[in-house]
């Protein structure tokens, strides 16, 4: 895994472990940018879970029509749209996972990022709201 790293004033650019050990970084900071370099992996691989459920544009649709349905005061609200206040609520926490669950997985270089054990399941509601738009 290359990684770019900086100690002491000196940065050095896509670089891997035995690089960095050969250049005189010190441990600490190596294993500092692996773990830097980790936490963006994990990151992408969570923001590609989130675009696989509703891409950026079905979000900003949720969003929309979840403005347009809390606008409206409870007793106003048609099924449809109290099923998408329901659904953006179940959406927001789950993302709220997601992203709570990028550092547990940094925490533990042993845990596989890729494995759909280690992430949270995105609620059936979630998914519903989502297929809408």
């Amino acid at each position: 895994m290359n990684f770019d790293i900086t100690h002491e004033g000196r940065t050095t650019l896509a670089v891997d472990r035995e690089g960095a050990l050969a250049l005189g970084y010190p441990e600490a900071a190596i294993a500092a940018a692996e773990n830097d370099q980790l936490v963006l992996a994990i990151k992408a691989e969570c923001r590609r879970r989130i675009y696989a459920v509703a891409s950026p544009e079905t979000q900003m649709n949720m969003a929309t029509a979840g403005a347009f349905a809390s606008s409206k005061t409870a007793s106003t609200r048609t099924a449809d749209e109290n099923a998408i206040l329901s659904g953006l609520d179940a959406s927001l926490a789950w993302v709220a996972q997601m992203r709570g669950n990028v550092q547990t997985l940094a925490a533990d270089p042993s845990l596989d990022y890729h494995d759909d054990a280690n992430w949270p399941v995105c609620p059936d509601a979630a998914v519903a709201l989502a297929a809408k738009f």
